[in-house]
């Protein structure tokens, strides 16, 4: 899906809806990438959209439906898709880690607020977390042929390392890191965002290399 979706200001933008509803996610994107989900009350989300709390529950019958509505493509397009993967070639494990966090950091700074929700919520949310598993899940056999193949022909990953652990481990590391990098400690100098993700990326090639 990711080869559709440019991001997710401009999904969002395309996506056919009323205006009043494109109002109301827009509102709360800004407000929950603010200041958390659980602070958010539907009066704010109302008052930031300029929209009535009837029209916020005419589309969604729940905060918590909003919610799901907003993070649903970020899940989908967690893991790159064949496009992306078959776009550059890449020979053994350093290239496949360096594109991966990459890749992955980039796709969550062009969708910032959204990626800044879900994280957030991943961490506190037993269904959201539960949402991103089985995408990975239902997404591994796309990465298998793809990514995991070319690791294991290279024979350069512990034998041990099964390929959920993998996976785990690099979005792990990206994941935690956008989110320290843009909410605990904003940092916007790309010399210093790309030092850190260079360090990432030794950081996961010590962890599963033979």
């Amino acid at each position: 899906m990711d080869d559709v979706f440019q991001g997710f200001n401009n999904w969002l933008d395309i996506k056919t809806m009323p205006n009043g509803k494109r109002r109301v996610i827009k509102a709360a994107v800004t407000l929950f990438s603010r200041q958390g989900f659980d602070k958010t009350s539907t009066s704010q989300i109302a008052q930031e959209s300029q929209m009535s709390q009837a029209t916020i529950f005419k589309y969604f019958r729940s905060k918590k439906e909003l919610l799901l509505f907003i993070i649903k493509p970020m899940i989908e397009n967690i893991l790159p898709t064949t496009q992306r993967i078959l776009q550059d070639n890449h020979d053994g494990l350093i290239s496949w880690v360096h594109f991966l966090v990459n890749d992955r950091y980039h796709f969550l700074s062009r969708n910032r607020d959204a990626a800044i929700i879900l994280i957030s919520q991943v961490l506190i949310d037993e269904q959201v977390r539960g949402m991103l598993l089985d995408r990975v899940s239902y997404s591994k056999s796309l990465f298998a042929k793809k990514v995991w193949e070319n690791l294991l022909i290279s024979d350069e990953i512990r034998d041990d390392l099964s390929m959920p652990d993998f996976i785990q481990l690099v979005l792990g590391q990206i994941l935690f890191y956008f989110l320290q990098s843009q909410r605990i400690e904003v940092i916007d100098d790309p010399r210093q965002i790309n030092r850190d993700l260079q360090r990432i990326e030794r950081t996961i090639i010590l962890a599963i290399r033979k």
